[in-house]
């Protein structure tokens, strides 16, 4: 480790200064964190729990390998309930970052209170701020930020703003358990990051948790007088169990890049595919009953890749695949009450198995790909409640009624809701769409069932290119019938489906990815933790400014794919509604015949994507570009991003109004050139750039048209 050093102070206030961080503890046991490249700014680095305080005594020690260690015992006066934390400071494994370790210890029995880390940083009115923000605007509670027409850069840094964020989405409470959440809000952050930036030093210091850690619920309080206060809630605290977390500190340039790309290095597999042949589906997309024929060229020509196949193939939520060969059964066709929906009929009659292989091998004949529809928190359809007469007269029949299936085979899993819960009785399972159930994916006999329809995909739709998992908004949710030995919600035990998923997980991902079969996730909760291994994204809420820009954030290196509600989405400013998507690499979801509550096609609205479908299929094979300043526009008359793609590097250029070319500056250009041009949007051909080279800089005058252009370094 080069450049790093640590020093604990047991009477004195003593330092060693590096190149990129410095440490310091004094007498009274405080830690900070400086970096010698921000004059005279030092971060205090604090861990508290509410109702508790400190005994008075701490203990600061520096042992032979470099660490600094600091313990201490917390009382809370009422309760007279005690708790010894212990921390330490060690050396990253990247030069400029520290790893902030923190064990808490209960000495009586078990409870939870919010356990804080704080960060103070000696801020002055030049400082700004930046997180891995739904919006750097404080719009205030949901629904303002619901308008899809509404977005803002998240890529801009701010003046210390005070203002709360939940990450992932809010927390579960009784009085707003807020089922059926959506993530439309604007005080969302989909990374568990807090970054202090400092412009005129060209110099930031950033604080992320790590996502290996079985996180729970967490807040994110800023304020403009220079405060993080990340708050973690539900940990079961006490003499029976350990609560640990980890968190890195990094040092790094005045630039969002800068913590992302420390982020990516130290935690590769949330953020990279394990299958490379994802990005294969990064693209427009659909998600449609459609079986038809397609204007094949066309949809080529709007970059279109990918149909998450609409769920309306099952008899049934949960059963994806019945247990049958070639005997065919009716699709499921019901509206969020389970009644029969006539007016789409294509959701209406009868599949089978070979039917949904030819469907999958017929698109892949024709350069396209299909998800298959999966879901792992839902299940049935007009499933009664309390349980019902047993119907089938053989096991082997149990499938065929849902109620049946469940009460006969997985009941266990049933979540029911707690007591004082609003808008649920106690003791009642929570209701969803079609009248299906919420269930536990934690429990061995669901999860059981869940793995045996994955390896039905595997073995009888071989064409098919993976799965998408749905609803993973259910997540939130604390399952007061089982303990993870972690969780602690509404006063008892619990097992949190957050820890659910990662169990589920663990072992699925690996069954399909053996297999060659990516998966995807429409993950309605934004958080990076519950992203491991996962290939890519297909964000029902990607018309939505505030989703698009989580989504976005743990998309760096997997596809991400962005639903479009309908045409009034595009028709609000369809220039706009592109432009975000090119600037972000999300792809967003195609006009296509049979798209269930989504963009059909028309004239008006294959025009917008045939003009710029040029564009978005540039970015195909897109990862971010993560190197500091990577691109930089003169005079800041528009917005820029630089992606690596697979024959050189893709430059969105964004929002340039009425301009009619702008200078751009792209750095770190590697290797030899063979071409650069910009495509252009409703330009027939890609058009011609002046630029000029000076070792890895790359300055370049892009023409614009709509004030756009994606601009093409192509490598040799």
């Amino acid at each position: 480790m080069r450049n790093i050093y640590l020093l604990a102070f047991a009477f004195i206030t003593t330092s060693i200064c590096s190149a990129q961080l410095t440490v310091q503890s004094n007498s009274r046991g405080e830690i900070s964190v400086s970096t010698p490249r921000m004059k005279q700014k030092a971060m205090d680095a604090s861990i508290a729990i509410d109702g508790f305080s400190s005994n008075g005594a701490v203990r600061v020690s520096r042992n032979a390998s470099g660490e600094i260690a600091r313990s201490q015992v917390l009382v809370d006066p009422k309760s007279k309930r005690q708790c010894s934390i212990s921390e330490t400071f060690t050396p990253g494994s990247s030069q400029g970052s520290i790893r902030w370790q923190v064990e808490i210890k209960g000495q009586d029995k078990v409870w939870t209170s919010p356990v804080h880390a704080k960060l103070q940083f000696t801020s002055d009115s030049s400082t700004r701020f930046w997180t891995a923000w739904s919006t750097p605007e404080d719009d205030g509670e949901p629904g303002s930020s619901g308008n899809p027409g509404r977005w803002s850069d998240p890529l801009r840094s701010i003046p210390l703003p005070d203002r709360r964020f939940y990450y992932g989405a809010p927390y579960l409470t009784l009085t707003n358990p807020r089922i059926g959440y959506f993530p439309a809000r604007g005080n969302i952050i989909s990374l568990p990051l807090a970054s202090f930036l400092q412009p005129a030093d060209d110099a930031g210091i950033s604080a992320f948790f790590s996502p290996a850690d079985p996180l729970l619920d967490m807040t994110l309080d800023v304020s403009s007088k220079g405060t993080a206060d990340f708050a973690q809630y539900f940990e079961r605290l006490g003499a029976t169990h350990t609560f640990r977390f980890s968190i890195d500190l990094v040092a790094h340039e005045a630039d969002w890049r800068g913590p992302l790309r420390s982020m990516v290095e130290k935690y590769p597999t949330y953020f990279k595919p394990v299958l490379k042949s994802a990005h294969q589906l990064g693209g427009t997309s659909a998600y449609s009953t459609f079986e038809g024929d397609l204007d094949v060229e066309k949809f080529r020509k709007i970059a279109f890749k990918t149909n998450w196949k609409a769920s309306f193939d099952f008899p049934y939520m949960g059963m994806f695949l019945p247990p049958v060969d070639r005997e065919t059964w009716r699709r499921f066709s019901g509206d969020s009450n389970g009644v029969v929906d006539p007016a789409h009929p294509a959701k209406n009659g009868f599949t089978s198995i070979p039917a949904m292989a030819a469907y999958s091998a017929r698109m892949k004949e024709q350069g396209f790909h299909v998800l298959n529809y999966f879901n792992v928190t839902e299940f049935g359809a007009h499933i009664s409640f309390p349980k019902p007469e047993r119907r089938a007269k053989s096991d082997s029949d149990l499938w065929k009624d849902p109620n049946d299936e469940l009460y006969q085979r997985l009941s266990s899993a049933l979540l029911v809701a707690p007591e004082g819960l609003k808008g649920v009785s106690a003791g009642h399972p929570y209701y969803t769409w079609g009248k299906a159930v919420a269930l536990d994916c934690g429990e061995p006999s669901y999860q059981q069932f869940l793995l045996e329809q994955a390896r039905r995909h595997l073995d009888k739709l071989p064409a098919s290119a993976g799965i998408c998992i749905d609803r993973m908004d259910w997540l939130r949710v604390y399952n007061q019938k089982r303990d993870d030995g972690e969780s602690y919600f509404n006063d008892k035990p619990a097992r949190s489906l957050y820890n659910s998923w990662r169990g589920l997980m663990t072992k699925l991902l690996p069954l399909m990815h053996d297999r060659g079969k990516v998966v995807f996730v429409n993950n309605h909760v934004k958080r990076l933790d519950l992203l491991e291994n996962i290939d890519g994204i297909f964000d029902e809420f990607g018309s939505y400014g505030a989703s698009l820009n989580t989504t976005a954030f743990l998309t760096l290196e997997r596809p991400a794919l962005g639903w479009v509600n309908d045409e009034a989405v595009v028709r609000q400013d369809p220039d706009k509604f592109f432009q975000r998507s090119l600037l972000l690499g999300v792809f967003p979801m195609a006009p296509f015949p049979g798209n269930d509550h989504s963009l059909v096609p028309s004239a008006w609205v294959d025009k917008q994507y045939l003009d710029y479908g040029p564009l978005l299929t540039a970015l195909q094979g897109r990862t971010w570009v993560l190197s500091p300043h990577a691109v930089e526009v003169e005079g800041g008359k528009a917005l820029a991003n630089v992606f690596a793609v697979p024959d050189g590097l893709a430059v969105p250029v964004v929002f340039g109004s009425q301009q009619k070319s702008v200078r751009i500056v792209v750095k770190s250009v590697a290797g030899n050139l063979v071409a650069v041009d910009a495509v252009l949007p409703g330009a027939s051909a890609p058009a011609a750039v002046s630029s000029h080279r000076e070792g890895k800089q790359l300055t370049i005058t892009v023409p614009l048209l709509r004030g756009c252009a994606v601009v093409r370094i192509r490598r040799a």
